[in-house]
C-alpha cells in the first residue's frame, strides 16, 4: 500500500527536555567550564538565586535549540539566546509550580502514586536508552507502529455541547496519572529504593548484545562528562545519568501539571457556538474561494493529500468525485513476497510459452492461498492489540467475521456504529500501517470519464470504484478478496466526500444552530471525533497560546534575570 507521511510538527520544546544522552557541543578540559553560570533567575520575593550553566545551555541547544537553525532560519547566536529563554522560563514555571503544589524535588510534598509514578518513568526511560543502543548493535530499524502489537491513540475530546448550545470544558487536570497503576511503592529519594535500579537493571543484561549495549552506553555517557572530573567507573557514571534522568522527568512532570491545571481558566474556557460555526464557515468560504472563484487546478492533489484540511467539495459536472474506503491488509510474510516477485519476474521476463499465463496464475492461486491472517487481542491493561499467538483462522474466516459484523452495524444506518466496527478490524487483523491512527481513510477520485484519480496500485483502485458504484455503496459494504502484489486486501467503503451543507457559494452563511451538525458529524468515521472538535481545539490553542505568553511575562516579573553571552560566545562557531 502507499506509504503514508504525515507532517512533523516542529516543537520548541518550551517545557519538555530530553531525556536522551548526547555528546559534547564542545571539547573543554576543565570542569569549571560545564558549570559557569550562563544566566541567574532570581526570585524576588526571597532574593534566592538559581543558576543555568553551560552545560544546561548545551545540552538544551542539542535536544531541541538546534532545530531553530535547521528549520527556522535563526543564526547560532539567535538559536542560542532564545535556547536560553526557554530555559529561563521553564526555571520560572517550575519554581512556580513546586511553589503553587508545595511540593520539590526531593519527594517532599509528592503522593505515594506520583512518586512511584516517577520511579518507573526513571526505569522505563533507561530501558529506552538501552534499547536503542541494542537495536543498534543488531541492525533492528523497525518502528513500534510496524511491529505487531499496535496502539490505537483515540481522541480525547476537550468539549461537550449542551441542549442550549452552551459549550462546556472537560477537566483533564486530573488526567496526567489516571492510567499508571503499580503493585510496590517506590521513592526515588529513598536510597534503599534508588540502589534497585542499578542493580535491577545490570541483572536485566541477559546476553552479550544488551552487555555490549549497556558498554556503548557507558562510553556515551562519560564522553559527555569529559574533562568534568568526575569518576568514571561504571556504577559512578551510570548512577550520575540514574540522578539526571530522574532530574529531567520529575521537572517534566510538575511544568505538565501546572500547565494542566492553567488549561480550566475562564478566559479559555468561554467559547461560544457562534465562535465554533463562524470558524468552520470561514474555513468553507475559503476553500470555495480557492477551488471556484479561483478555480485553483490543486483542488485533486489537496483532496487525496490533505482531506482533513478541505472543507468544500467541488459540485460541478467536471470535477472529480471523491470518496474514502478503508483497508484491510492480510500481507505477505517475506519469503511469500519473494516468491510472489519471483513468478512475476519469471512471467513478465519469459515468452509465454515456456511459462504460461495459466500456469502463472495457478502459482499465484497457490500463494494466495497460503497467506494467514495477523490475529491480535485487546489488552486492557496496557491498552495494547497485541498478537495472538497461533490464533489458527484462515482468511476466509476472519472474513466471514467481518462481513456478519458489518451487516449487524448497517441495521438502523447509524455511521458511527458501523464505523467502531470498522476500526476494531484495523487493529484486529489488518496489516497495512497506513491505516493504523490514520487521520483520514484512503481517498480515491472518479473523474468525469470514469478514470481513477488515486496513487493506488491499479486492482485496489479498481476494486474500490466498483464498490462506489457511481455513488451508490452504502457505508459499510466491502468488496470480496483484492488480490495485489502486497496480499489480499478487503476494501471497506467509508463514504463520499461531501459538503456537510447544501447551498454553499462566497455568501455562504450558518446560524449557530449549525453546531449540532458539526457536533454529531465525525471528521473520519472510524474515530470519534467530530467537526466541532476540530474547530474548537483550533480556538482553544489559540487562546491558550494567549494565555501562556501572557502568563509567562506576568511570572518573569517576579524574577531578576541575569544573562552573561559572554560566557557561552565560543559557541557561537560552527
Amino acid at each position: 500500500m502507499k506509504k503514508r507521511f504525515t507532517g512533523i510538527l516542529m516543537c520548541m520544546m518550551m517545557f519538555c527536555m530530553s531525556i536522551l544522552a548526547g555528546c559534547s557541543l564542545v571539547e573543554p578540559n576543565y570542569n569549571d567550564y560545564y558549570n559557569q553560570a550562563v544566566a541567574v533567575v532570581e526570585y524576588k520575593k526571597t532574593g534566592e538565586q538559581y543558576e543555568i550553566t553551560k552545560k544546561d545551555l548545551i545540552s538544551a541547544y542539542q535536544s531541541y535549540g538546534y532545530s531553530y537553525e535547521q528549520y527556522y532560519g535563526y543564526t547560532r547566536e539567535e538559536a542560542l539566546k532564545e535556547t536560553l529563554t526557554l530555559l529561563e522560563n521553564r526555571k520560572i514555571t517550575l519554581l512556580t509550580a513546586e511553589e503553587k503544589f508545595g511540593i520539590n524535588q526531593n519527594g517532599d510534598g509528592l503522593s505515594e502514586k506520583e512518586k512511584t509514578y516517577l520511579y518507573q518513568q526513571t526505569i522505563d526511560s533507561l530501558n529506552d536508552n538501552l534499547k536503542n543502543y541494542y537495536n543498534d548493535i543488531i541492525g533492528n530499524t523497525e518502528s513500534e507502529e510496524e511491529s505487531d502489537d499496535i496502539k490505537f491513540n483515540g481522541y480525547e475530546k476537550n468539549a461537550t455541547l449542551s441542549t442550549d448550545l452552551t459549550i462546556h470544558k472537560i477537566d483533564h487536570s486530573d488526567d496526567l496519572l489516571k492510567d499508571f497503576s503499580y503493585s510496590t511503592a517506590r521513592d526515588y529519594n529513598n536510597s534503599e529504593d534508588r540502589k534497585l535500579i542499578y542493580e535491577n537493571f545490570v541483572e536485566s543484561l541477559i546476553n552479550d548484545n544488551y552487555k555490549k549495549a549497556f558498554n556503548y552506553y557507558l562510553r556515551d555517557l562519560k564522553a559527555s562528562e569529559r574533562g568534568m572530573d568526575l569518576s568514571t567507573d561504571a556504577k559512578s557514571v551510570f548512577e550520575r545519568e540514574i540522578d539526571r534522568l530522574y532530574k529531567v522527568l520529575y521537572e517534566n512532570y510538575v511544568i505538565e501539571r501546572y500547565s494542566l491545571s492553567n488549561k480550566n481558566s475562564d478566559s479559555l474556557t468561554s467559547i461560544t457556538a457562534s465562535q465554533i460555526v463562524n470558524l468552520y464557515t470561514s474555513k468553507v468560504r475559503a476553500s470555495y474561494t480557492q477551488y471556484v472563484t479561483e478555480k485553483d487546478s490543486g483542488y485533486d492533489e489537496d483532496v487525496q493529500n490533505s482531506l482533513g484540511s478541505t472543507y468544500y467539495f467541488r459540485t460541478d459536472e467536471d470535477a472529480t468525485k471523491f470518496f474514502t474506503v478503508a483497508n484491510v491488509l492480510f500481507k505477505f510474510t517475506d519469503e511469500q513476497q519473494a516468491q510472489y516477485n519471483s513468478y512475476k519476474s519469471k512471467y513478465e521476463e519469459g515468452d509465454g510459452k515456456t511459462y504460461t499465463w495459466e500456469q502463472y496464475q495457478s502459482d499465484l492461486d497457490k500463494l494466495y492461498s497460503q497467506i494467514t491472517p495477523v490475529v491480535r487481542e485487546y489488552n486492557d491493561a496496557t491498552g495494547i492489540y497485541e498478537e495472538v499467538e497461533e490464533a489458527d483462522l484462515t482468511v476466509s474466516e476472519v472474513y466471514n467475521i467481518m462481513k456478519n459484523q458489518l451487516s449487524s452495524a448497517q441495521v438502523g444506518g447509524d455511521v458511527n456504529k458501523i464505523g467502531d466496527t470498522i476500526n476494531d478490524f484495523i487493529y484486529l487483523y489488518n496489516e497495512d500501517t497506513g491505516m493504523f491512527n490514520a487521520e483520514t481513510n484512503y481517498v480515491v477520485g472518479v473523474d468525469k470519464e470514469g478514470n481513477a484519480v488515486s496513487s493506488f496500485v491499479e486492482e485496489f483502485n479498481d476494486a474500490s470504484i466498483d464498490l462506489y458504484n457511481n455513488g451508490k455503496a452504502q457505508i459499510g459494504d466491502m468488496t470480496g478478496y483484492v488480490r495485489t502484489e502486497y496480499g489480499i486486501h478487503v476494501i471497506i467503503y467509508t463514504g463520499e466526500c461531501k459538503n456537510l451543507f447544501d447551498g454553499i457559494d462566497g455568501s455562504f452563511e450558518l446560524n449557530a444552530e449549525a453546531i449540532q451538525t458539526l457536533y454529531n458529524t465525525r471528521v473520519n468515521i472510524l474515530v470519534d471525533k467530530t467537526y466541532f472538535d476540530v474547530m474548537y481545539d483550533a480556538i482553544y490553542t489559540d487562546n491558550y497560546q494567549y494565555f501562556e505568553n501572557a502568563n509567562m511575562n506576568f511570572l518573569r516579573e517576579n524574577y531578576n534575570i541575569y544573562e552573561y553571552s559572554g560566557r557561552y560566545s565560543d559557541l557561537l562557531g560552527n
